[in-house]
């Protein structure tokens, strides 16, 4: 089971990985179900 910190580390990953996907597109808007599925997506991605 991950510490307080590795649990902290992998949330500020998440975070920036998702910063730069959204930079790659700056003109895009997202809607709340497009954030909920890219952050789904990308959840289950680390489950695999």
């Amino acid at each position: 089971m991950p510490t307080e910190n590795e649990r902290k580390d992998i949330q500020k990953a998440m975070a920036y990985d998702l910063l730069k996907l959204f930079k790659e597109t700056p003109e895009k808007t997202y809607t709340y179900e497009e954030l909920e599925k890219l952050i789904d997506a990308y959840i289950s991605g680390l489950k695999q």
